[in-house]
């Protein structure tokens, strides 16, 4: 009996001892994945942060460059022209205003071996799914068809006041998109999930339908079509890209240009006065305001309302006091150009129903007056702007352009206006979407895989009569769904880096000015506070640079930073000796603004000057 109870015993703590190895084992693994989940989701922040950087300061360049425009603009002969960048002599006869679509049937010939849509006017549910058919299958709307969605659309655009008002009350849920940049699958998804813009099923398209991504004009085609068949249930708000020099850098100009090749230059210029058009906000039973970017301490809902909308062209010109002023646009940036429309109505009216049909209007010789200063900082404030946690209003140093409102700011328009919710879209969200001051302000961003495959989510909104919303999260998913987390990590972290180490090469000689006032004996080496010091002083992008030092820089066994080791991978290849390594430097800093001014100077889109 004693040796049984012995045995069993024995055994009960080999059991014991079993289960805490067990258990132990248990938190080592659960330990092990908390450790490397931390990591990889520090490397895929860090990634995102690098990319968000250097979209900010690649914006920036692009207010700067804004400059040389206007400076060519304001030399121009014609005001209202950017020489010959959209306008010829024949431009202006193929997107007259006056001209009735059987006239451009008379002026461009559709050939019998284009097989793509062949649209009628008015437009159908038919006309729409034909076009999606056939976007799906990477054929292209012919040229004549384009130019007379354009003028079909402009014309209805017209009719449309500044600030449109909608009711639930009319369908049971409004879906409000973000973002698209050009990226169609995006928006294909959205009407695969949510269904296509009928009268029982609205939309709201929030702006920034175009540049980066590769099929911009068929978004623009498609939302345009069910504009023109829907006029009253799918809405735009133009957004800060929907701007013919944001245009020529980001990708769209290109674009068009290249898939247009006969017709783009009156492809642009009819858009560059439809997107002049696009309605500047959306409010959804007097109490959600949707519109692009954000507001400030300065926002007027009824002089955005009354405005003359169309007379900015693009908010990269400002008017021509402010131009004078120099001072005064390096606080506040973007720059402007000229539109027109009257919106007759308050803030606070009923919906309007817009009828798709409507008069057009002769084209006058004389040019709309320039915005006021007033008008032309109204709208960039709510197309550039970004909602803070810190209460204020100040100017947004990292776009360079509109300001970054604080919840105090929110509440305020809020209390004036009667409002309840705020929907922007304007930037990048991992997961598509984020909540801010306390509920009051969401952002919605619709472009999955903006800066990389993988790197985001994109979603959408759903506001029923209560006005609670319900958001869709989405990834378009090509080639991800064959990687696991870490492969699609690695993808984003190598991407990031390698646009960050272009960065870091274009700005080497200043950099090393930098490393050198910190390196006072020679040595080549300099602490890793210091290295961080002297990357944020030269480029300013506001990054965790001591996290990134082992991807940027090596180190010795005392710990410090081997700086010109920043340069290593990025050598090109021996420069000839009449080129100097600073000019590739530069060329390489300023390659982005190079292309823009060869595409002005390239008149046929040849990729060749004369």
């Amino acid at each position: 009996m004693g040796s049984s109870i012995g045995i069993m015993g024995c055994s009960s703590s080999v059991a014991d001892r079993r289960s805490d190895k067990v258990i132990r084992a248990a938190i080592l693994i659960q330990n092990w994945y908390r450790l490397t989940m931390a990591r990889l989701e520090m490397r895929r922040r860090y990634s995102l942060s690098i990319f968000q950087s250097i979209e900010y300061a690649d914006e920036q360049d692009q207010l700067q460059l804004s400059n040389f425009f206007t400076f060519m603009l304001d030399h121009c002969t014609h005001p209202d022209s950017v020489s010959h960048i959209f306008t010829s002599p024949s431009v202006s006869q193929v997107v007259d205003e006056g001209l009735s679509l059987t006239e451009f049937e008379k002026k461009i010939d559709v050939p019998d071996s284009y097989c793509g849509p062949r649209l009628s006017f008015p437009l159908t549910v038919e006309d729409a799914n034909a076009l999606l058919h056939a976007f799906r299958n990477e054929q292209l709307l012919h040229a004549r068809y384009v130019l007379q969605l354009l003028s079909e659309t402009r014309r209805v655009l017209k009719e449309m006041p500044n600030i449109t008002h909608l009711s639930t009350s009319y369908s049971k849920e409004i879906t409000v998109c973000g973002d698209l940049h050009g990226n169609l699958d995006d928006l294909l998804l959205i009407f695969y999930k949510n269904g296509l813009p009928s009268e029982q099923n609205r939309y709201v398209f929030n702006g920034d339908f175009v540049d980066r991504g590769q099929n911009s004009m068929e978004i623009l085609i498609i939302l345009f079509a069910f504009l023109l068949i829907y006029p009253n249930d799918l809405h735009l708000n133009r957004g800060n890209h929907e701007d013919y020099i944001m245009n020529l850098r980001y990708g769209f100009t290109k674009e068009v240009s290249k898939k247009y090749k006969d017709h783009g230059k009156q492809i642009l210029c009819l858009l560059r006065d439809v997107f002049s058009w696009l309605p500047l906000a959306t409010i959804i039973d007097s109490k959600v305001l949707i519109l692009h970017g954000g507001i400030s301490d300065t926002t007027d809902l009824d002089f955005l309302n009354a405005l003359e909308r169309n007379k900015l062209k693009s908010l990269m010109r400002p008017p021509k006091s402010v131009r004078d002023r120099q001072d005064q646009v390096k606080e506040r940036i973007p720059t402007t150009r000229p539109s027109k429309h009257i919106a007759n109505r308050n803030v606070a009216g009923e919906t309007q129903h817009i009828s798709s049909s409507g008069s057009t209007e002769p084209s006058g010789s004389n040019l709309p007056p320039e915005p006021t200063l007033k008008e032309w900082k109204q709208i960039l404030d709510i197309l550039w702007s970004d909602p803070r946690s810190q209460n204020g209003c100040t100017p947004n140093k990292c776009r360079g352009g509109g300001c970054y409102f604080g919840p105090d700011v929110t509440a305020k328009l809020f209390e004036k206006y009667n409002l309840k919710m705020l929907i922007r879209s304007h930037e990048f969200k991992p997961e598509g979407y984020e909540i801010s001051h306390d509920g009051k302000v969401i952002t919605i961003f619709s472009a999955s895989n903006y800066y990389e495959e993988g790197s985001n989510r994109g979603a959408y909104i759903k506001l029923n009569p209560e006005l609670i919303p319900r958001f869709v999260q989405y990834r378009v998913s090509k080639y991800t769904r064959r990687e696991n987390l870490r492969e699609r990590v690695g993808t984003i972290e190598s991407s990031a880096l390698k646009s960050l180490r272009e960065k870091i090469y274009a700005h080497r000689a200043e950099l090393t000015s930098a490393f050198a006032q910190y390196d006072l004996n020679g040595t080549g080496k300099i602490s890793v506070n210091d290295w961080a010091a002297a990357m944020e002083s030269v480029l300013q992008l506001e990054l965790p640079w001591r996290m990134l030092r082992s991807q940027l820089a090596q180190t010795n066994s005392d710990g410090e930073v081997d700086f010109m080791s920043c340069f290593y991978d990025l050598k090109m290849g021996q420069p000839i000796k009449e080129v100097q390594p600073a000019l590739v430097e530069t060329l390489c800093r300023y390659r982005k603004d190079l292309e823009i001014i060869f595409n002005v100077i390239d008149k046929d889109h040849s990729g060749k000057s004369r």
